[in-house]
């Protein structure tokens, strides 16, 4: 499961959840999307660095850092 919210200008709260077979764990992200020059979206999660991706649409580059995380 998936839960995004609107945390300010370019600011999201990404939860991320994933169910192994006996623990459900719940990781909350604060993601940073930008417009770039070339009219496409980056999306990067603030605090790590190496975790960020590019798309076309700003839900497409947070597909892309959810695949990543």
């Amino acid at each position: 499961m998936i839960d995004i919210k609107a945390g300010g200008k370019n600011l999201m709260n990404l939860s991320v959840t994933t169910s192994p077979t006996k623990t459900v764990l719940k990781l909350t992200y604060d993601v940073l999307i930008e417009n770039e020059q070339d009219s496409g979206v980056s999306a990067r999660v603030r605090g790590l660095p190496d975790i960020k991706s590019s798309s076309p649409t700003k839900e497409e580059a947070l597909e892309k850092l959810i695949q990543l995380l």
